[in-house]
């Protein structure tokens, strides 16, 4: 995901992308770290994989992280008999939301043998502790050097100037956009339709939609709620999307109101999707009727960038061109 220093939008969301500076912190913070008791001695000599995604993102002013990685790191050390060692540490998950306590440090040793066991029980005993209070600096280190390419200066209570939508899936198609109208608070609204498909069975997308722990991902926040329960309420990216479920039918059809937090107050539009599966994708057809007039381009830019692409991104449900 690419820094993005306009695409507010009311979402409240900025990011910038920051696993290369990531694996550049974890060779220069991890490699040379050593580590003796009993007579053995170890030492880290290099980070050789770091894969993952690092970001860092602004919300409603605030700077959060969102970090997920797995590390390999190669060791060499000896044993109080002279008995050489190497091998390598593997932590499988490193992430924002794992507490330090937790991390897992995997330990392989080259030609194991019992003369090398002291080895590893340095490593666990000793080395992975001082592995573990370096892992803990490193979200506050992020956001030291990379918060400030994050902070907007914007009035998030206005839409700000729409931005293209990502290359990295592909544009949802036939969007179209009706002739306006007002409903009956007095609000002059709109009507937006678009068709998406997406390379997944139509369970899957139903599921996508309103299974809360998949919801949690695809909006990157634990606090996004909603429940496959007509008269339910949902809300997501901090509350600047809200609603209620109004009519379900199982892999086929969701109905909602939906709303932006910018929106009039008690303001709702009413959002259609009918979902239907093909030999090799499913396809939404997409209605959302009484989107105020003046918030339809930015309100089609949300669907596209934060729904329909991060659903496609996470899940792997882009169609392959």
């Amino acid at each position: 995901m690419s820094k993005d220093m306009k695409n507010v939008n009311n979402w409240h969301w900025v990011d910038k992308n920051c696993i290369n500076w990531a694996r550049t912190y974890f060779e220069t913070e991890l490699s040379n770290v050593s580590a003796e008791a009993n007579g053995s001695s170890v030492k880290t000599l290099a980070v050789t994989s770091v894969t993952g995604d690092v970001d860092v993102n602004q919300r409603k002013g605030k700077i959060i992280t969102i970090f997920d990685v797995a590390i390999t790191i190669t060791f060499e050390g000896a044993a109080a008999d002279g008995t050489a060692v190497t091998g390598k540490i593997e932590i499988p998950e490193v992430a924002h939301d794992t507490d330090i306590d937790d991390y897992v440090f995997d330990v392989s040793i080259d030609s194991d043998s019992r003369a090398k066991q002291p080895v590893r029980d340095l490593i666990r005993k000793t080395l992975a502790p001082i592995l573990r209070k370096k892992l803990e600096a490193f979200a506050t280190d992020l956001i030291k050097v990379h918060g400030k390419d994050v902070q907007v200066e914007s009035d998030f209570s206005k839409p700000s100037t729409p931005v293209p939508t990502s290359t990295a899936s592909p544009a949802p198609s036939a969007t179209s956009t009706k002739s306006a109208g007002t409903d009956a608070s007095g609000v002059n609204t709109t009507t937006l339709e678009e068709t998406v498909e997406l390379q997944a069975s139509a369970q899957d997308v139903y599921d996508v939609l309103l299974n809360e722990a998949k919801v949690k991902v695809w909006t990157r926040s634990d606090k996004s709620t909603i429940q496959a329960t007509v008269g339910s309420k949902f809300s997501f990216f901090g509350g600047n999307v809200s609603g209620e479920i109004k009519e379900l039918e199982k892999e086929k059809k969701i109905v909602q109101s939906w709303r932006l937090g910018s929106w009039p107050a008690g303001h709702y539009s009413t959002v259609t999707m009918d979902i239907s599966q093909s030999e090799n994708s499913t396809v939404i057809k997409f209605k959302q009727e009484g989107v105020p007039v003046g918030e339809q381009e930015i309100t089609r830019q949300n669907w596209s960038n934060y729904y329909w692409t991060e659903i496609k991104r996470t899940f792997g449900y882009g169609l392959s061109l």
